[in-house]
């Protein structure tokens, strides 16, 4: 087991995002915010940091995130990962509140789903003081920190998972959860594990075990009750999963399950299926594997499944959240050109009429004949057949409420020049007006 121990917590070292996030500046980062009182005394399982932007319309939607760590540690809310998605969403005027939960050494499940519910009870409570919008919360996570971004997701309304620590008597409901490489059922993972026996979940000193208060195998039915697929109904807000098909600490077949469940029940999901990826974000972030990359969605007892046809960006990521949370339409667009024999000059001006700032936008349309940019200013165009996408010049990448920026070029064309079809910011279709 201490060899076991070692691989787990060198694994985990290793699934961080990258250092080099630093946290966004002009924010104010509030730390240690006490949700409820320390148990243990000293103990940091019960704090929370709030890391709230200096732009954008109030009050503001909140991204909870929680790092995951096999359950071992009570400070899922500090660490480059906390100061990545900060410095990812403040800028598109969300607030990110890095949440801790008690660790399995200092108390056994469902301490940490109480923990969790008492933290969303709290910010809730709390949402004028720091002007965030109680309706519209959502949760990430990874790993461990999935699985407990999944259990809040599918256990709203649950009584027994409620809990009575700190702020009772408020809603610990989130509108939409976003989860990397989580568990779910803890009694397969030994069955599904690639390869076989590199971990023995099964042991009495495995995370899972652990976390429990009992060897998994012997207490199935106190196990059951940390599985989020028991929890999973039509009702569950929207959940968007990822996983890698070489994680060898979280076997992928976990989030097979999940989608499985969630599909019978006629859920709102979008699974990812990464080839080659382990048990870490860069992987399954990797830009060479998005055209690989198996896109299972199901909402209303549909299913759609896709090669390639979701990538997992942070920009991606942000507009499943803000659809999640029913932020709407966020962008309308004006479109305007002069022509001479075989040219022609266009602008497209975009508009951003949303309620929360744009940072690094990427404006996209396809043509509908021939045309061809040569020249361009405003912004970086590039084409691709008929797909053309004009990304922000640095200098112009912020999109303020109610504010607009404008891509421009020059292009060649023989015969008809019509205009696009559909535009779309940032993955945003954008309404055209004259």
């Amino acid at each position: 087991m201490p060899m076991v121990a070692g691989m787990v917590m060198t694994l985990l070292a290793a699934v961080g995002v990258s250092a080099t996030f630093t946290p966004p500046a002009h924010a104010t980062v509030i730390t240690d915010i006490a949700y409820a009182p320390a148990q243990p005394a000293g103990s940091r399982g019960h704090l929370l940091d709030l890391h709230l932007p200096s732009t954008g319309i109030t009050p503001r939607p909140l991204i909870i995130w929680h790092s995951g760590s096999a359950w071992t540690s009570d400070n899922g809310k500090e660490g480059p990962d906390a100061d990545a998605v900060a410095a990812i969403f403040n800028p598109l005027g969300f607030a990110v509140a890095g949440v801790s939960v008690r660790s399995s050494s200092q108390a056994v499940f469902p301490a940490q789903v109480h923990d969790v519910k008492a933290a969303i009870r709290w910010l809730r409570a709390n949402a004028a003081t720091y002007q965030l919008d109680p309706n519209r919360f959502a949760i990430m996570g990874d790993s461990s920190g999935g699985w407990l971004t999944e259990m809040a997701v599918f256990s709203g309304g649950v009584a027994a998972l409620e809990g009575t620590i700190g702020t009772t008597g408020v809603s610990s409901a989130v509108q939409v959860g976003l989860a990397f490489y989580a568990p779910t059922d803890f009694l397969q993972m030994n069955a599904q594990s690639l390869p076989p026996g590199v971990i023995d979940h099964d042991s009495p000193g495995s995370p899972e075990s652990l976390l429990i208060g009992c060897p998994i195998q012997t207490c199935p039915a106190a196990t059951a009750l940390a599985n989020p697929m028991n929890y999973v109904d039509a009702n569950d807000p929207p959940l968007l999963f990822m996983h890698g098909q070489a994680d060898f600490l979280v076997p992928h077949g976990q989030s097979v399950l999940l989608y499985n469940k969630i599909k019978a029940q006629c859920g709102d999901a979008i699974f990812i299926s990464v080839p080659g990826a382990d048990h870490m974000k860069d992987e399954i972030m990797d830009p060479a594997q998005f055209a690989n990359h198996t896109v299972r969605t199901t909402t209303d007892c549909t299913e759609t499944v896709g090669t390639g046809t979701f990538h997992t960006t942070w920009d991606n990521f942000a507009t499943f959240l803000r659809g999640g949370l029913k932020m709407g339409t966020s962008c309308e667009v004006t479109y305007a050109t002069g022509g001479w024999p075989g040219a022609f000059n266009g602008s497209v001006t975009v508009r951003n009429t949303g309620t929360t700032p744009i940072e690094k936008w990427a404006l996209t349309w396809t043509w509908a004949g021939n045309q061809q940019v040569t020249a361009y200013w405003n912004s970086v165009i590039t084409q691709v057949g008929t797909a053309v996408t004009a990304r922000d010049a640095g200098h112009n990448s912020y999109i303020g409420p109610g504010s607009s920026q404008n891509a421009s070029f020059t292009a060649s064309v023989t015969g008809t020049n019509a205009i696009p079809a559909q535009f779309k910011l940032n993955n945003i279709v954008c309404p055209r007006v004259p």
